[in-house]
């Protein structure tokens, strides 16, 4: 599916799953931090359109709202803020799916500003989200869960492990039972703060050279300038002493990147070599 941002709303990133996709987004004469807004950095995202794949979204509390018409007749429902809750506006888009605009703020709490995001929202057309590089062996047990792309400093996240995080982005027992790994492409130079230099050694991760750290679970390589690659493998939460049973050394070793890193019409669409799990 994708979104056609209205002029006056800017999107600030976007989360993918197999259960949801989430985009968030501010418009642009924002004045205020979301509610319940705790070390949100700058210029945070003060509504989430939700889309949910069919089945993943209870409308029964919705439906208890005011009826109003967002693609079609009475087809949705919205609930106004109160005191510290969210405005909702709920409707469905599909056969037993449903989205969701949540309005954080004074200005995206307005029904007919949360109406504007809900109809941009166009979930028949397909959109590839693109990574500069394809990781064909992550192990069976650790499929790819997430694809998070944040169009501020933290760039394009890739997350694998035995289950995904919920829309509100908790993270379920599953996570923490079992190994995950992430991806993070970050729009920036040098190792610095993301892995340890003094603990690393040289390698090469797909034909470039980069760097491993000594326990073998965080990796990273500077892809070009401006585009570094970090690559964290983690074993159990609560189990420290109990190292990942995946091999980040087999899975850089399949590692490839796209032809031109720098223009991302050379970059695999990520549903060529991964299937969101």
């Amino acid at each position: 599916m994708s979104l056609v941002t209205p002029q006056s709303w800017q999107e600030s990133n976007r989360r993918v799953t197999r259960e949801f996709q989430q985009f968030g987004l501010r418009p642009v004469d924002e004045t205020e931090m979301p509610r319940r807004c705790n070390g949100c950095g700058v210029d945070p995202p003060t509504a989430f359109l939700t889309a949910y794949a069919p089945g993943k979204f209870d409308p029964a509390g919705a439906r208890a709202a005011e009826p109003v018409t967002v693609n079609a007749d009475n087809d949705g429902y919205f609930r106004a803020s109160q005191n510290s809750e969210d405005a909702l506006l709920a409707w469905q888009y599909a056969d037993n799916a449903w989205a969701t605009v949540r309005g954080r703020t004074t200005i995206t709490s307005e029904r007919d500003r949360m109406l504007e995001l809900a109809r941009a929202l166009h979930p028949t057309d397909p959109t590839d989200i693109r990574a500069p590089l394809s990781i064909p062996n992550v192990p069976a047990p650790m499929p790819l869960t997430e694809i998070s792309v944040d169009r501020g400093n933290y760039g394009t996240t890739l997350e694998f492990a035995a289950c995904g995080s919920t829309d509100v982005s908790g993270a379920p027992d599953c996570q923490s039972e079992s190994g995950s790994m992430r991806v993070q492409i970050w729009p920036a130079d040098g190792y610095a703060g993301l892995i340890t230099e003094q603990n690393s050694v040289p390698t090469q991760i797909g034909g470039r050279s980069g760097i491993v750290e000594a326990d073998g679970n965080n990796a990273a390589v500077q892809v070009q300038p401006g585009m570094l690659v970090v690559f964290n493998l983690s074993g159990p939460v609560g189990q420290s002493a109990t190292p990942p049973k995946a091999s980040l050394t087999d899975i850089l070793a399949t590692v490839s990147w796209a032809p031109d890193p720098g223009s991302e019409r050379t970059w695999p669409p990520i549903a060529d070599w991964a299937k969101l799990n």
